[in-house]
């Protein structure tokens, strides 16, 4: 194995981590914007947000998902690599979760705050 094969390897494991942190970390983000976008529309102000919301996330789901499968069809991923990877994952899913519900509350907060 030379060093290109190992760059090629080595980079092929990053695009795929990087798949990984595009849908663990920016889609729950982006889908509490289509909340927002729900809000919006309930409130009367149009569905401007709702639709550039869907857009997003619909462009971050495909984005993440190629890279994802791009890194992770290179034949040198293992299972053991896999099975790091869904930990990874695991992890990353449940504090970004979290986090897009907490500013989801408070941008709902400051939104009732702001109406009264």
């Amino acid at each position: 194995m030379d060093s290109e094969d190992l760059l090629f390897d080595i980079g092929a494991l990053v695009v795929a981590y990087f798949g990984i942190l595009i849908g663990t970390v920016a889609m729950p983000f982006s889908a509490s914007f289509i909340l927002d976008g729900i809000v919006e529309l309930l409130r009367g102000n149009g569905p401007k947000l709702l639709v550039f919301a869907l857009t997003f996330t619909a462009v971050l789901a495909g984005g993440g998902f190629f890279l994802w499968q791009f890194g992770t069809g290179n034949p040198t991923v293992t299972l053991d690599t896999l099975a790091s990877m869904a930990v990874v994952t695991q992890y990353l899913l449940t504090f970004s979760t979290a986090l897009a519900l907490v500013g989801f509350g408070a941008r709902m907060v400051k939104l009732l705050s702001r109406s009264r």
